[in-house]
């Protein structure tokens, strides 16, 4: 029966461009995405804004030669035996019209197997017709016919019996005593962060530690529901809604420690996906000595932070601890006679005698916006969370040349690349050159085990020529119950650090490219961050692999 729907004339992306509909080049584009994504080309389409709801319906009329439902009078709804939960997953409608022998199935997905052998039981096994609607249009009928709420454009939402089903679940004793456990754990592994993973088959939950992602068990099947609720309860979140991300916030004591619980919700193709970001608030310590950056590396931060104005950017990708850097350099000069403001998305922790503001872009209140008002608190210091636009960037700069000292962070592999993005984002050279005073770029290598440290051999076994000929001894951890058998236990840093001068001030203005840039640096003294992460593997604090792990993708010709 079913098979009768799918004679495919042509591909949908042909049909669109055949209509005008679509643009050739459009086409590429979704195309390409399309290897990347778990989606149809047809709702890449649409997320990309090239075509609406309704052109996808008409080109799937025309595709598998249906047509497009419009409801007449006298048209009969069949309600009977039919789930609303399935419905939700599933939409469409069987209609009995007037003078027609069959029933009609209304659908906007005709390729969805589970509608129709849904529609054959209800029709028993009699042959049914196949008219199409927009999605949009076939969940506004359902909301009559079946009475089941929608949200925002086409959303439907649980109704109050599945939302009470689940509170249920989530506050049942094992569900309960889980969550609980599984912090404990996580907190007793000295994990960062804790990933619940919904796949095809089941829920996957692994543990962040040192930067390395580690499973832990597997729940039963039948508390994965019970169990994402009960986090989302506890931070604050909407467990009915599950198709659209949140974040949260748990604040509680552990083993007599205060600890924040950071939440994100994010819906897939299989559920939804929550990472919890863990912040132990006596664990942070906010000491420049303790970051382990080298001596003249650490001598020239410290001068730059201590200047009255100009731009200080930290660089490196997500979970290189930027933001802890940042904070050591605020408690480092947050002296009581000056003042300093933030504004943060989140704020990781809350500083004595600095004043932090929370980003909330759903109210208007985005890293520009903050920034704007934040001049007008006459701050003698300010730290912008990431500069990600052209209109931030633009204020820092402003707010730089103008007597006050800004710290703030960027995405980029090294120190030298963030001169370049920074003027990939629009702000003309001759501004940077003038308020640049410097960037450190970092990344966390993990540390050997102190318990089960043992010598392996010698750097010379590698086939890596160290500069100068060097060779001494290499160190790694067996493995032991003190570092779970990782054989690593904690995070150091490994840094860079570009200092502004009259150099390179006249190479950014003259307009020169990334490598001569580096070049510039070079003759001045700057130093990659591989020379750090050597000299950390031959003070035996980190193994060279790990050192050749993170400095991957750098700007590094001696890698």
């Amino acid at each position: 029966m079913r098979n009768a729907f799918f004679h495919k004339k042509e591909k949908i992306g042909t049909l669109l461009v055949q209509n005008g509909k679509l643009q050739s080049t459009q086409l590429e584009r979704a195309l390409a995405h399309q290897e990347s994504v778990p989606h149809r080309l047809g709702e890449i389409l649409i997320s990309l804004g090239y075509i609406g709801e309704d052109d996808l319906a008409a080109v799937l009329a025309e595709q598998i030669g249906a047509s497009i439902h419009t409801p007449q009078e006298g048209d009969q709804v069949v309600t009977a035996n039919i789930s609303s939960n399935f419905l939700r997953l599933n939409p469409f409608l069987m209609v009995q019209r007037e003078e027609a022998p069959a029933l009609i199935l209304v659908a906007s997905d005709p390729f969805n197997n589970d509608i129709l052998s849904a529609c054959e039981a209800l029709s028993g096994g009699a042959p049914f017709a196949l008219e199409l609607l927009s999605d949009p249009k076939l969940r506004k009928s359902l909301e009559t016919h079946f009475s089941i709420a929608e949200q925002g454009e086409g959303e439907i939402v649980m109704d109050e019996a599945d939302i009470d089903k689940l509170k249920d679940m989530a506050t049942e004793a094992p569900v309960i005593k889980y969550v609980n456990n599984l912090i404990g754990s996580a907190l007793n592994r000295r994990a960062s962060d804790i990933h619940c993973e919904p796949f095809e088959d089941g829920l996957k939950i692994r543990f962040r530690i040192d930067g390395i992602l580690h499973d832990f068990e597997i729940p039963p099947h039948a508390m994965q529901p019970a169990i994402i609720s009960r986090i989302k309860l506890l931070a604050g979140l909407d467990i009915a809604e599950r198709r659209l991300p949140q974040d949260g916030k748990i604040s509680m004591r552990v083993s007599g420690k205060e600890i924040d619980l950071r939440v994100s919700s994010l819906p897939t193709v299989f559920g939804e996906g929550i990472v919890i970001r863990i912040l132990e608030k006596a664990a942070i310590i906010l000491d420049m000595s303790s970051l382990g950056m080298p001596k003249k590396i650490d001598e020239q931060f410290r001068k730059a932070i201590a200047q009255p104005d100009g731009i200080l950017l930290v660089t490196g990708p997500t979970g290189s601890g930027k933001t802890t850097t940042l904070y050591c350099a605020l408690n480092h000069i947050n002296t009581g006679n000056n003042k300093i403001i933030t504004v943060e998305d989140p704020v990781e922790y809350q500083l004595h005698g600095i004043n932090q503001i929370q980003v909330r872009p759903d109210i208007g209140l985005t890293f520009a916006q903050g920034l704007r008002s934040i001049v007008r608190q006459d701050p003698d210091v300010i730290m912008i969370g990431e500069i990600r636009d052209l209109e931030t960037a633009e204020i820092a700069v402003q707010s730089s040349l103008t007597g006050h000292m800004v710290l703030s962070t960027l995405h980029t592999n090294d120190a030298v690349s963030a001169v370049m993005r920074m003027i990939d984002l629009g702000v003309e050279r001759f501004l940077i050159a003038s308020s640049l005073r410097g960037v450190l770029a970092q990344r966390l290598v993990r540390r050997i085990c102190p318990h089960c440290k043992v010598e392996e051999g010698r750097l010379s076994d590698t086939g890596f020529k160290a500069p100068g000929g060097e060779d001494f001894p290499l160190y790694k951890g067996r493995g032991c119950e003190a570092c779970s058998a990782t054989g690593y236990t904690g995070r150091i840093g490994i840094y860079e650090f570009l200092v502004s001068n009259d150099d390179l001030a006249r190479g950014i203005t003259k307009g020169l490219d990334l490598v001569e840039l580096r070049k510039v640096a070079e003759e001045s003294g700057f130093a990659p961050m591989f020379r750090d992460g050597l000299a950390k593997v031959r003070e035996g604090l980190t193994t060279f692999s790990e050192v050749v792990r993170v400095c991957r993708g750098t700007e590094n010709e001696e890698l």
